[in-house]
């Protein structure tokens, strides 16, 4: 039996809506098929993660190869140690970099992706099938269990209401902010957070105040003026890193 215990050990993912346990026989099809057995040579004997958005990661072995599918059995499972205890989801103004800003939220941990279109966005059409791939891959390359969600854009003021109602607090990154840093605002008893970044123009005074309104903390993210998906990584980080900070303490 063939095994590839000397090499990297790949993650593929299923759909969400599959529970997986241990003992049970998974068959995998489609684009994951692909790209383990006519990209990576995958066969009989071959070891490999599953994840399926909850979490988990699933050891597996193939034990059948067809022209179409395989089929692996679930040998063993555990916490995947990659994924940010609480959610960290990104609203973002739709850019003409939006794939790299995907690609790096998913690195450091966002949950979600949400493109919004404000004032001064030009960017307004998206490739989203190329910005799900991206995530997806990224996943993969970083070893997370949760490939994040992509979301078209949609109008800003439904994205900020959307943001400030359903995350217990939401991060205003303003180009044009003096003070407060993200470490001065963040909550520690958050169950999850938004962070906003805006479009290569900003933000408008309107949707500034709008935020405000809604409870948005607006915050710095140094003196310079950052690239959107350049605040999409330093934000993303800042943010993260004060979750884990906070976790890893004990408090």
């Amino acid at each position: 039996m063939l095994y590839n215990e000397r090499m990297e050990i790949k993650r593929f993912f299923v759909d969400r809506s599959n529970r997986i346990a241990v003992g049970q026989k998974i068959e995998i099809s489609g684009d994951e098929f692909v790209h383990a057995v006519k990209v990576s040579h995958y066969k009989v004997g071959y070891k490999l993660i599953l994840s399926n958005g909850d979490g988990m990661d699933y050891f597996c072995t193939i034990t059948e190869v067809g022209k179409c599918s395989f089929v692996c059995v679930v040998e063993d499972a555990s916490r995947n140690m990659n994924e940010l205890s609480r959610p960290l989801i990104l609203f973002l103004c739709a850019i003409e970099k939006s794939d790299i800003a995907v690609q790096k939220a998913t690195e450091i941990g966002a949950a979600e992706v949400h493109l919004m279109i404000s004032q001064f966005t030009n960017a307004k059409v998206q490739n989203m099938d190329r910005l799900h791939k991206i995530a997806l891959e990224s996943a993969k390359q970083c070893g997370r269990a949760v490939v994040p969600e992509i979301f078209p854009p949609i109008p800003y003021e439904q994205a900020i209401r959307e943001a400030t109602n359903r995350c217990g607090q939401t991060v205003f990154c303003y180009e044009c902010a003096k003070e407060n840093h993200i470490h001065d605002v963040f909550d520690k008893k958050a169950e999850s957070y938004a962070l906003i970044v805006g479009s290569e123009g900003g933000f408008s005074e309107e949707e500034v105040q709008l935020a405000h309104s809604l409870g948005a903390k607006t915050v710095t993210l140094g003196k310079r003026i950052l690239r959107a998906e350049t605040a999409c990584i330093a934000g993303l980080t800042l943010l993260a890193d004060e979750m884990e900070r906070y976790e890893n303490s004990g408090n």
